[in-house]
């Protein structure tokens, strides 16, 4: 009879040790997501801080405090109408580089998802496994003396206290550091949209300064480039999460 409750614990192990594979490669897929979404983000303010520049100085040459200057302006020379073709293309460029941002953000975000399913996948196994041994156990009434000894029961505690069995929907990270699978995908999901929102009112902002009416709407242009109104409150907070759980993979 004992032999039958060996044979019981032998199949739930291999299930046990796949789990474990399937956690320890969650976890370095984990860091990659936060870090790629670390080095987006990066990229964008970079990107962002650089198109101020050029914006400030599109600002002060083309609308100028000056009405007399604003005159002028319309009658400026070949050699400025270069320079000024030349700071737009530049902002065409640092507009690519925000978008190529937008773009790894929209992998990453697929990447957040698939790995959510990865650890759905996994729980569900690690679920239906737990299911099929209680079941088995308790039918199983020839090998009842087995399932009462001390070696058993502890060997059966431990895979109900396991983290996998109870936090069946987490990734653990080190020093016991336990993150929701679908919040990584919320964090992703979250920033792409914000920062899908703000591109697309960046490229009306390249696309309209230099064809604007008067100073006031070309500052209006500048601070929504500046400001970033898209990238709200719940953006920040889930790249601040990002950050958080990147620090925690690395340490």
């Amino acid at each position: 009879m004992r032999s039958s409750g060996a044979g019981l614990l032998n199949k739930t192990r291999p299930h046990s040790m796949s789990s474990r594979k399937i956690r320890n490669m969650s976890e370095k897929e984990v860091k990659k997501i936060c870090s790629s979404v670390s080095l987006s983000t990066v990229k964008w303010k970079l990107a962002n801080r650089q198109g101020k520049i050029i914006l400030d100085f599109i600002c002060g040459k083309v609308y100028s405090k000056d009405k007399d200057d604003q005159e002028n302006s319309k009658t400026i020379d070949e050699r400025f109408d270069e320079e000024l073709h030349a700071k737009c293309q530049t902002l065409a460029n640092i507009l690519d580089k925000m978008s190529e941002a937008v773009a790894e953000l929209e992998a990453v975000e697929d990447k957040a998802v698939g790995l959510e399913q990865l650890c759905d996948i996994s729980a569900s196994m690690n679920k239906s496994s737990n299911q099929s041994f209680n079941s088995s156990s308790s039918n199983n009434q020839n090998s009842s003396n087995y399932m009462n000894s001390s070696n058993y029961q502890n060997s059966s505690m431990n895979y109900m206290n396991s983290s996998n069995y109870q936090n069946s929907s987490m990734i653990e990270l080190d020093k016991s550091v336990l993150l929701l699978s679908s919040d990584l995908t919320k964090w992703t999901q979250s920033i792409l949209n914000c920062y899908k929102n703000q591109l697309k009112m960046n490229q009306i902002v390249t696309k309209n300064i230099c064809h604007l009416r008067s100073r006031e709407e070309a500052l209006f242009h500048l601070s929504i480039w500046v400001v970033q109104p898209a990238l709200d409150p719940q953006c920040l907070i889930a790249e601040c999460a990002v950050e958080q759980t990147l620090k925690s993979c690395s340490e």
